[in-house]
């Protein structure tokens, strides 16, 4: 990922603010969902006509999304975009503040899922900026192994963050990517023993990269889980979580590593194909849900820089 003028790798933008949290947190607690949501309405605007940073670091995705459009379309669409984002984050606000028994949430390959995760192989848990990915930690339930959850708390983002919600009612762990190795001693342990390990599929935060074809054009995504997969033999996971309307989520799993053999492919070879399964998976789940990404890094012209070798 690139690095800024003070060689820090860049943080994702952030909104609202610990004020601004403050306030929706009293809304949802005092009158609800819905007022909230209104609230959002006169608040989603000012990121699109005032927050011009905000709005470009929507761009990297819109225009890549919507290769067709023009400049104008581009920018009243990030006003939907904003929105919907903000609707995202009321939700992982209410898991806190309402419990996670007031959302409804779909999970279709529920029981494959689980039978994976307890085959004892151990399971790498991919998850991505698709919808409300913590709703999708906290919703998934006592899974019935520990998971080993390697996860950076981006300054700011602890006032509406869902992850703690879920703490406690499993057995999680927090390994930081700014640790030693990036924590991949502790993630490598948790994989033999059977665990799981949760990994985010499509935001480096520095860490190592490949290159694959997305939305048309080449662009980075860490590869640290695919590689531990490929050398503890551990299963791989992806969960995309759609919101589907008002409080509710579909969360999709798909098996990743189904089919791939290391010894045959090779490590690398291994690796690129978990890689690319993982972009198909993505992009199909785009193309139903095309307001439902909110990376808002430029992950495509990192593919110029990448220091995958």
């Amino acid at each position: 990922m690139p690095r800024d003028d003070e060689g820090k790798t860049p943080q994702a933008p952030r909104y609202g603010g610990r004020l601004g949290h403050g306030i929706f947190r009293w809304v949802l607690r005092s009158l609800g969902v819905t007022p909230a949501y209104l609230l959002l309405a006169l608040v989603a605007p000012y990121y699109v006509f005032v927050r011009t940073r905000a709005r470009r670091s929507a761009d990297y995705y819109l225009r890549r999304r919507f290769p067709d459009r023009g400049r104008v379309w581009r920018f009243f669409a990030s006003l939907r975009y904003f929105y919907r984002f903000g609707q995202v984050l009321i939700d992982q606000a209410a898991i806190g503040v309402l419990g996670k028994e007031s959302f409804h949430v779909e999970f279709p390959q529920a029981r494959e899922f689980y039978d994976r995760a307890q085959s004892r192989r151990g399971m790498v848990l991919v998850t991505s900026h698709v919808g409300s990915w913590q709703a999708a930690m906290v919703h998934i339930g006592d899974i019935g192994v520990p998971v080993c959850f390697q996860f950076r708390r981006e300054e700011g983002s602890e006032a509406l963050n869902a992850v703690d919600s879920g703490k406690g009612t499993r057995e999680w762990s927090l390994v930081s990517p700014d640790g030693f190795m990036g924590g991949l001693i502790e993630m490598t342990q948790a994989l033999q023993a059977g665990e799981c390990v949760a990994v985010m599929g499509d935001r480096s935060g520095g860490g190592r990269t490949g290159s694959a074809t997305f939305l048309g054009a080449r662009a980075e995504f860490p590869i640290a889980g695919y590689r531990l997969a490929a050398c503890t033999g551990a299963n791989v996971e992806v969960l995309l979580t759609v919101r589907t309307g008002k409080m509710a989520y579909r969360i999709e799993a798909h098996n990743l590593s189904e089919g791939i053999d290391p010894k045959a492919l090779g490590r690398d070879g291994a690796i690129d194909a978990m890689l690319r399964r993982y972009v198909r998976c993505l992009e199909e789940c785009l193309a139903r849900h095309p307001f439902m990404w909110f990376n808002f890094f430029d992950i495509w012209s990192e593919s110029e820089t990448s220091r995958d070798s």
